[in-house]
């Protein structure tokens, strides 16, 4: 089988799923104003987006089954981003659900590490927003390649 990370050419991601529902995807940031400005950008750029202030809130959410992408903040309050990483996984999520990480404060050991735990990218705040749209559309078009 093929994981969502080996695919290859690009297509606009902006719609995926039955009925060409837009997209959702999710933020996991403990920063209201970074969780407030990436609900507007994801609804500005056509996107259907699903925030959480904790690991723990997105975990217990009953909504995870319709997510098509993640974003976790590395530096979380309580549950940081690499152990939500890891209880994604542990879920079966990390299998079919690209992941991207974000951090305010990275180095290229972060970077190796995110990377090594299957994340597409780490992106560093504050991150422009034709950058993080890239990734997106990247990421939702491996998703569809092995839908």
């Amino acid at each position: 089988m093929m994981s969502w990370q080996e695919s290859g050419d690009e297509t606009s991601a902006y719609e995926i799923g039955e009925n060409d529902r837009p997209a959702c995807i999710c933020v996991v940031d403990d920063d209201a104003a970074v969780r407030h400005a990436m609900d507007n950008l994801l609804e500005a750029g056509g996107y259907r987006p699903l925030s959480f202030d904790s690991g723990e809130a997105f975990l217990a959410s009953p909504d995870l089954d319709g997510i098509d992408l993640a974003v976790f903040d590395v530096k979380l309050r309580g549950m940081d981003g690499f152990a939500l990483q890891e209880r994604f996984a542990a879920l079966g999520l990390a299998a079919r659900i690209p992941l991207l990480f974000v951090s305010g404060h990275s180095d290229a050991e972060m970077e190796q590490r995110a990377l090594q735990v299957g994340a597409l990218a780490l992106l560093r705040k504050p991150i422009d927003p034709d950058v993080l749209f890239d990734h997106f559309e990247h990421a939702l078009h491996l998703r569809r390649t092995i839908a």
